[in-house]
């Protein structure tokens, strides 16, 4: 045998050792988690996730979903409320996560913006969305880490929002290391009182491997443990997944799907990593470390995704806003999300598959 062939099977058998230490790690982290949702249950009905497939939907629409379900319209006020993030204010890290921005991300809504107050922001757009025939609404937090903060002041936050006769509910994003006791107990007071409350969490992946290279400052026991403790009181949980991180696997996405459908995640939103300008990301594009899925490998991964969750994990979206182009990198073809959408179910319907075909606990 030459010195190559040496070479060559020497490192073959390291990465069979490594590919079955990451196997054993993950059979460990399922039974953990099996264990941590045995009296947790999803937030969707069984039958009105049947009732959307005899109608045609192969996915299961948060949207569709609730309007089974509620007698009235309903629409998210997204409101900047001045939050900072640990991972960026030298707390945890100054650099942030790997594709943040160090100006923080832009939002397409005029009124989401910090220059106003927040009860500009959302009685602009109670009145705004108003004249279109929407009569309830939810004010969703978004920008930030929105329960960074002392419980007293969250309190306050939350109050004012829910003092409007026509908001139901809060949907507040957050990372799973900013969710002490304290806060969700304040929450758990407005799920009493018949509140409708969510959590957005930043999940991406459940993988430590990449939540270190992402640069996250948590790990996925840390992302597991803030949805049982939200679900345990009340809370439902909107987890928010990137597939096509850097040097993650189909196996190590699906097995993300797998772990969060034992979780019983109320909802998910699936993103593709958008490269965007000043981040670190960019230098890894630029370097040839990273490059982005085009649109037919996004389509398949996120139908895989799709088939091997459970079906009562109710989809808020599969793709992202439009990101404007003066910021944007890569990838180059349009995120439209209902335009992604239609395509994702198309590919479903192709496969003759829907989602939860392929899911088994």
């Amino acid at each position: 045998m030459g010195k190559d062939e040496k070479n060559e099977k020497k490192e073959k058998n390291e990465n069979n050792k490594c590919c079955l230490k990451e196997d054993l790690e993950y059979i460990a982290l399922k039974n953990n988690v099996l264990k941590m949702a045995e009296n947790l249950t999803f937030t969707a009905e069984l039958d009105g996730i049947q009732d959307m497939r005899k109608i045609g939907f192969p996915i299961s629409q948060y949207g569709v979903y609730v309007k089974s379900k509620v007698p009235f319209r309903t629409f998210k006020i997204p409101v900047d409320a001045g939050f900072s993030c640990p991972n960026k204010d030298g707390t945890l890290d100054d650099k942030g996560c790997i594709y943040c921005p160090k100006m923080g991300r832009p939002i397409s809504v005029e009124y989401c913006n910090r220059k106003y107050s927040l009860k500009e922001q959302i009685e602009f757009q109670l009145n705004e969305h108003g004249r279109k025939g929407i009569n309830k609404f939810y004010v969703y937090f978004y920008p930030a880490t929105n329960t960074y903060d002392e419980p007293e002041n969250l309190k306050e936050l939350w109050d004012f929002a829910l003092s409007y006769e026509n908001v139901i509910g809060l949907s507040i994003g957050t990372r799973p290391d900013c969710l002490e006791p304290e806060k969700l107990d304040i929450l758990e007071t407005y799920v009493k009182q018949g509140y409708d409350i969510w959590i957005d969490l930043g999940v991406q992946t459940l993988h430590d491997k990449t939540l270190t290279l992402l640069n996250r400052k948590h790990d996925a026991i840390d992302t597991l443990n803030a949805i049982k403790n939200c679900k345990e009181r009340g809370i439902k949980v909107c987890g928010h997944i990137i597939l096509g991180l850097p040097g993650e696997t189909r196996k190590e996405m699906l097995q993300t799907a797998e772990l969060l459908s034992l979780i019983k995640i109320d909802a998910l939103k699936i993103y593709p990593l958008v490269v965007i300008y000043n981040t670190k990301l960019e230098e890894m594009y630029w370097n040839a470390e990273y490059k982005s899925l085009d649109k037919i490998q996004y389509i398949s991964l996120v139908t895989d995704f799709l088939e091997h969750i459970s079906p009562q994990i109710l989809i808020q979206r599969v793709s992202k806003d439009k990101v404007p182009k003066e910021i944007k990198i890569s990838p180059e073809w349009d995120l439209g999300r209902l335009k992604i959408l239609n395509e994702i179910s198309n590919n479903l319907k192709t496969r003759k598959t829907v989602q939860g075909s392929k899911f088994n606990i």
